[in-house]
């Protein structure tokens, strides 16, 4: 069964609840929200339900609340930005200020970049945040201009990402202070903020040229499939299927086998379209993290800014 979760976290629980309790659900594949999925995940680990988010990126889902039965196939927030730290550092970027709204992916995201920036010597001069979801950035581009830092680094996604991106370009920022990001900031966006996102350089999971042969078949039959070019998104709902396939190949079927189908899953290596994929101890992926800069219209790789980056997985109990 299919249930639309409306990106309402209040609605999660009863939702994860009927799936469950209800109609008897063997497996759960969800979500993209993380606040949903936070509470999916709750109950999930109530119920012992196998659950497999394959896009939201909250850290606790596999840190502090991570289970046996819970994966991920997506990423974790800290695992998408940490790599950016080294990146700008040795880009000899010495100052920098970091922009992103007030809610726990900006700040998770906000955060792993300055974690690994400012251990390297990297100095943050201002964080700048604003509620979510405000679109209104004057304030913050006039402090921006005013403090010079030499690089912004910045995470906004959907339509925030868009206006931030087309504002900073027209307030002429982009021409002095070059402009960072979580691969968010333009995964999806690219088409919406034209010309203004040129040259903005992020760090994700995937990039759209990729090159290996798993990516090159996967572009092409999600094509052929759908009429529609493959993304992040898509891979990793493809990734989530993969998964699920080969914990269930492994029990021929039979998925009240669960311990044979978990360790299956965990001990899984996925030849992904984003590039090697396998599984640390609270069951999230280890996955190369790539740098990218806007070419083209498209998120083009210049280089693998961390290979195989495992997520420290934080307060997670998972022997």
């Amino acid at each position: 069964m299919q249930v639309d979760d409306e990106s309402k976290p209040e609605a999660a629980t009863d939702n994860m609840n009927r799936i469950v309790s209800r109609e008897k659900a063997d497996v759960v594949v969800g979500t993209v929200h993380s606040g949903v999925a936070m509470a999916m995940v709750k109950v999930a680990r109530d119920t012992n339900t196998l659950m497999i988010i394959p896009n939201a990126g909250a850290n606790d889902a596999t840190g502090a609340l991570c289970a046996p039965n819970i994966f991920r196939t997506s990423f974790s927030n800290w695992q998408t930005t940490y790599p950016a730290g080294k990146v700008l550092f040795d880009a000899g970027i010495k100052k920098v200020m970091t922009v992103t709204w007030r809610y726990t992916a900006g700040a998770e995201m906000i955060g792993a970049f300055a974690e690994s920036y400012t251990k390297l010597g990297g100095k943050i001069m201002s964080d700048l945040t604003v509620p979510f979801p405000e679109v209104e950035f004057q304030a913050l581009l006039a402090q921006i201009a005013s403090e010079k830092p030499d690089a912004v680094f910045s995470f906004f996604a959907g339509g925030g990402a868009v206006k931030f991106v087309k504002d900073y370009a027209a307030a002429g920022l982009n021409k002095t202070i070059p402009l960072y990001g979580a691969g968010f900031l333009t995964d999806g966006t690219i088409a919406a903020q034209g010309e203004a996102a040129n040259g903005i350089k992020t760090t994700l999971h995937y990039a759209d040229n990729l090159g290996n042969p798993a990516n090159v078949a996967f572009l092409k039959a999600f094509k052929d499939k759908t009429s529609n070019v493959g993304d992040i998104y898509a891979v990793q709902g493809y990734d989530a299927a993969a998964l699920l396939d080969i914990g269930l190949s492994a029990v021929k079927g039979d998925d009240k086998a669960r311990d044979a189908m978990v360790k299956a899953m965990e001990t899984a290596k996925i030849d992904s379209p984003r590039g090697p994929l396998s599984f640390n101890k609270a069951h999230n992926p280890i996955q190369n993290i790539y740098l990218r800069e806007v070419r083209n219209g498209r998120n083009e790789m210049i280089s693998i800014a961390q290979a195989a980056v495992d997520d420290p997985a934080r307060g997670c109990k998972i022997s």
